[in-house]
């Protein structure tokens, strides 16, 4: 088969076919019935929007929908997108059953449109490479006064591909930045009982 056949045929594919290559490995833990995935609205978000005024948010790699369900309740008009079909799946269900309205889709980030000014929120959770590599567009997609949340491991978790020491606050400076935390915590995608690794948070605002 010659290469300009095989540009032409994966040009075609749809974008649901294109995923990244490891949403199979996420499709397998979402799926599996001893998933030992979060469950339960991240602490961070809790704490930092518990009391926020509903706007539109989007929640990048949003998994089985945890957070953009609860955003959802509280009355934001909630995007949520993950490349494991799986986990949309569950976050659909859950969206269903609670009877939220939720704009879930398997999609990668990298397709979305640039929108320019869109969301009062945008929620990074555990997605570090994606976060750093996709960091002026999130930047400008969030809305002045809008608020970026992240969460991730640090470098020196082990067998993490973590933040290094200050790199969220270099890429992110074009942001006002309200809380920052390096430190030794239970990671909410556990490691196992009781385990502390070194996890990043970070809460910025674009004024």
């Amino acid at each position: 088969m010659t290469l300009r056949i095989l540009l032409i045929l994966a040009l075609a594919l749809p974008l649901a076919a294109q995923r990244r290559p490891e949403a199979p490995r996420w499709d397998q833990i979402y799926a599996g019935r001893d998933a030992k995935v979060p469950v339960n609205p991240s602490t961070l978000v809790l704490e930092t929007l518990a009391n926020a005024t509903p706007g539109s948010a989007l929640d990048i790699g949003m998994g089985n929908g945890r957070n953009a369900i609860y955003l959802a309740r509280k009355g934001w008009k909630v995007t949520g997108i993950d490349i494991s079909s799986e986990a949309v799946k569950l976050a659909q269900a859950e969206a269903k059953k609670l009877n939220v309205p939720l704009e879930a889709s398997v999609s990668r980030f990298e397709d979305l449109p640039a929108y320019l000014n869109r969301y009062d929120v945008i929620l990074c959770m555990y997605i570090e490479e994606l976060t750093t590599k996709n960091a002026k567009k999130i930047m400008d997609m969030l809305k002045p006064g809008g608020l970026l949340v992240v969460e991730g491991y640090h470098e020196a978790a082990p067998g993490q591909r973590g933040y290094a020491t200050n790199q969220l606050l270099r890429t992110f400076n074009r942001l006002h930045i309200v809380r920052y935390e390096d430190r030794e915590m239970q990671p909410e995608w556990s490691l196992g009982p009781g385990a502390r690794v070194p996890v990043i948070r970070l809460v910025a605002r674009k004024d």
